[in-house]
């Protein structure tokens, strides 16, 4: 359905600008007058040319503090009793982000238009989560919009910590391999050739390490670009992989089985869905339908798999939990806490204990993680510098005996 561009007055003489969608522009000039709306000016907006679905080009973005303060904002406005439509002006107003500013703009124009507020959210997938625009429709449809809000930035900001302990645990370990490859490479292209010049000169016979370096420092400085191709190619292919559903599920398998870092994978995902379906079953919504909605939050195709699973068994008539008991993907407690949430009438208030336990629990295996593979790290590294310093030095013992013989 096009969308027209208008400029208008209102009953009382106010000025009037937006957009709205209509089959035709005498449609959209009825829909206008029977609103108390009077169009100066009405015009079809032209069809912008859009890339494909997959293909993404925007260096702009809206970071994840940038949406979880605008939904509490939205929600506090709202509570206090403002309209969405000066709700949102005045948070563009307030908005430092200039792509932000002018998403929140269309929104609000958008929904001037007659456009409803899940639609009008919908156009920036890429920035609202799918949870968030499932509750926007519960919260527009119930009246209560502001309550939503408040849950849904609840569980943003909970998920956003989750992520940051979990990044800030790979920060150490990425720094310290950066730093260790550079010091490698440099001795390996600029300090060894240097040594390989005098080990030349003395024609001596040269320790096995020292050959194994030399001939990796050969490859380095003159095949360095079989690297970069097989680098490039190995991207390549796990973005092609990654790419495909099958694939995508195979490696989100792979994810999760993970000696050491599946088991932060794997309760990150289920922390987030029983979070999210937590929140989405207490707004009011259905089993099947929250369970469709708290899937997407994962991330996670093998899980969004699995829990469809779950959900077709709920629709030929199993419960939730027994549904679950028969999936070995999940943990067993979770089944156990579904059921006694579902015998109690608090299945929400139980899945949202579960996932603060593994909250907790996905802290603990972090820091336990951290506390195990700082040392490991330094330990491997420092035997891979060791074995380099040892290959460049181990054959200046036997040059004295060298220059002795040619003496």
């Amino acid at each position: 359905m096009p969308n027209f561009v208008y400029t208008a007055k209102d009953v009382n003489g106010k000025n009037k600008k937006g957009f709205i969608e209509a089959s035709t522009i005498q449609e959209a000039h009825s829909i206008l007058e029977s609103r108390g709306i009077y169009p100066i000016s009405l015009k079809e907006q032209r069809k912008k040319v859009s890339l494909p679905k997959n293909i993404s080009i925007s260096f702009s973005k809206v970071k994840s503090e940038e949406l979880i303060v605008f939904t509490e904002q939205f929600s506090t406005l709202i509570s206090s009793g403002l309209s969405i439509l000066d709700a949102l002006d005045g948070l563009a107003e307030q908005t430092d982000n200039k792509y932000f500013k002018k998403i929140i703009l269309n929104i609000k124009n958008d929904i001037e238009g007659g456009t409803s507020i899940k639609n009008a959210f919908m156009k920036y997938k890429r920035i609202f989560p799918p949870i968030y625009l499932s509750l926007l429709e519960v919260g527009e449809q119930s009246g209560t919009l502001d309550k939503v809000l408040q849950g849904i930035a609840l569980y943003l900001e909970r998920d956003d910590e989750i992520k940051k302990k979990i990044s800030a645990a790979f920060a150490y370990p990425k720094f310290v391999i950066s730093v260790v490859t550079a010091v490698v490479i440099f001795l390996l292209t600029y300090v060894l050739p240097k040594f390989v010049s005098i080990y030349n000169q003395a024609g001596s016979k040269l320790p096995e390490p020292t050959v194994i370096v030399m001939a990796l420092s050969k490859f380095l400085v003159h095949d360095y670009i079989w690297i970069i191709v097989f680098t490039i190619l190995i991207y390549v292919l796990y973005k092609v992989i990654y790419s495909t559903k099958q694939g995508k599920y195979y490696m989100d398998k792979l994810s999760v089985d993970m000696p050491i870092f599946g088991k932060i994978k794997k309760f990150s995902a289920l922390s987030r869905f029983v979070h999210s379906l937590s929140l989405i079953l207490r707004s009011g919504i259905d089993i099947i339908t929250a369970i469709e909605t708290a899937a997407k939050v994962t991330g996670n195709e093998f899980y969004i798999r699995e829990l469809k699973i779950v959900q077709n068994e709920i629709q030929s008539g199993k419960s939730f939990s027994e549904a679950l008991y028969e999936r070995k993907s999940f943990p067993r407690i979770m089944a156990q806490m579904a059921s006694v949430g579902e015998r109690s009438g608090k299945l929400d208030n139980l899945l949202d204990k579960l996932g603060e336990l593994w909250d907790r629990n996905i802290d603990h295996q972090i820091k336990n993680m951290t506390a195990k593979i700082e040392p490991t790290m330094i330990i491997i590294l420092g035997v891979i510098v060791g074995f380099i310093a040892l290959a460049m030095y181990l054959p200046m013992f036997g040059l004295p005996q060298v220059y002795r013989k040619t003496l």
